[in-house]
C-alpha cells in the first residue's frame, strides 16, 4: 500500500505543475487578446461587402456567399470602389458566367479575394477585392486565373492585367506638399511601366502599365487616400 500511494505522488505533482503552467500562459495571453479585441472593435467591414451589416452581425472572419468576408478598412474609405479580380471578363458577362464557387478566393496568395454581399442579388457571392483592405499583388503564378472554373476570369499576362487605373489626388498626396514619401512607387509590382516619379522632386506619375491591383492604394500612408484605384470603364 505504502508502495502504491507513493507511485501515485508523481502524478499529482504532474498535473499540479501543468494546471500551473497552463494557467499562467492564460495570464500572459489575456492583455493581448484584449487589446485584439479592442482594436477589432473600432474596425468596421465596408458596406459594398457586407449589405450595409455591422462587423459584429456578419460574424465568422471567413469569405462565404451571404456573409461578410474577411477583409476590412476604415470606415472613413466608404468612397473607394471595389475590383473584380484580375483577368475579369467586363462586368454584365462576368455576372454571368461566375459560379461564386470560391475557388478563386481558396487561390489568392495573400487572401485578396473575397465574395460579396449585396443588396443586388445579381452580385452576392461574386468575388471582389477592395484594395485598401488587401490588394491584388500580381502573384507570378497568376493563381486565381488558373483557378476559375468557369471563364469568368481570362488567363492574361500580368502586363495585360487592367483591374482598374490608380489616381493620384494631389491636394492630399505628401509628396506634392513637400515630403519626401514614395511608398507608392517603391511597393508597386510592376514598377516603372505602371508608376514613377520621372525626376527628383517630381510628383508621382501614374504610368499606362498600371494594372489597377491596388498595392499604392493599400500602402498609402494618408487618411484619406491620396492615391486610389477607380474602374475603368467597359
Amino acid at each position: 500500500m505504502a508502495e502504491k500511494e507513493r507511485s501515485d505522488e508523481p502524478e499529482k505533482d504532474r498535473f499540479h505543475r501543468r494546471g500551473f503552467f497552463t494557467e499562467g500562459f492564460r495570464q500572459l495571453l489575456r492583455p493581448l487578446a484584449e487589446i485584439v479585441e479592442q482594436r477589432l472593435e473600432r474596425l468596421e467591414f465596408p458596406k459594398e461587402l457586407t449589405g450595409g451589416a455591422s462587423r459584429r452581425s456578419t460574424g465568422s472572419r471567413s469569405g462565404s456567399a451571404g456573409a461578410g468576408p474577411a477583409g476590412w478598412t476604415r470606415g472613413s474609405d466608404s468612397a473607394r470602389e471595389l475590383l473584380r479580380p484580375p483577368g475579369a471578363l467586363p462586368e454584365a458577362e462576368f455576372l454571368e458566367r461566375c459560379a461564386g464557387t470560391g475557388a478563386c478566393v481558396s487561390a489568392c496568395p495573400v487572401s485578396a479575394i473575397k465574395l460579396m454581399a449585396s443588396d443586388d442579388p445579381a452580385k452576392t457571392g461574386k468575388p471582389a477585392i477592395d484594395p485598401a483592405a488587401q490588394a491584388c499583388v500580381v502573384c507570378d503564378d497568376l493563381s486565381c486565373m488558373k483557378a476559375c472554373p468557369t471563364g469568368a476570369l481570362r488567363l492574361v499576362s500580368r502586363e495585360e492585367i487592367r483591374m482598374g487605373l490608380a489616381r493620384l489626388k494631389p491636394d492630399i498626396c505628401v509628396r506634392t506638399n513637400g515630403e519626401d514619401c514614395q511608398i507608392c512607387v517603391d511597393k508597386c509590382p510592376l514598377g516603372k511601366s505602371a508608376i514613377e516619379i520621372p525626376y527628383e522632386g517630381a510628383a508621382v506619375e501614374v504610368k499606362d502599365g498600371c494594372t489597377g491591383c491596388g498595392v499604392c492604394e493599400m500602402y498609402c500612408p494618408t487618411e484619406p487616400k491620396a492615391i486610389v484605384i477607380r474602374l475603368l470603364k467597359r
